[in-house]
């Protein structure tokens, strides 16, 4: 039943979505923060780039990653996610995150957000590090 569930992960569309057409993938043109995290037991890998506006909000964001689909599309998820956010607030977005994966009946975030999908990942432990690479990368550039 467990290795049935993890298909159906692999197979969420929203998940296939983010992971074969990937958000925010393009260069940006300038750069104000960058942060990276990579995961050294399976090699995954994520990359972030964020240009600011005037008013220190995410103007431009990009990121490239290698790895697992779940880490792919958490990229692309999480990117979408904080586009136009101050970098205060990318900081309390980890912070909640974090804990919602880490916590099985906590969730910040609604079932409108592509974000809660990724909450699915919280029955597989193993993937939760796949999940949340994206906002150790977001956190080295904080």
């Amino acid at each position: 039943m467990d290795q049935i569930k993890l298909d159906n992960l692999y197979k969420n569309s929203i998940i296939l979505d983010h992971c074969r057409n990937p958000r925010n993938h393009s260069p940006i043109s300038k750069i104000d923060f960058s942060g990276s995290a990579i995961n050294p037991f399976c090699g995954d890998e994520i990359h972030f780039n964020l240009n600011l506006n005037d008013q220190n909000l995410i103007e431009e964001i990009t990121f490239e990653g290698d790895g697992c689909a779940i880490n792919l599309a958490s990229g692309s998820i999480i990117s979408e996610h904080i586009k136009g956010m101050s970098i205060e607030e990318v900081a309390h977005f980890t912070e909640l995150f974090r804990l919602d994966m880490q916590t099985n009946n906590r969730i910040s975030f609604d079932d409108q957000s592509d974000i809660y999908m990724l909450y699915e990942v919280r029955s597989f432990p193993i993937r939760i590090k796949c999940a949340l690479l994206s906002c150790s990368a977001l956190e080295n550039l904080i």
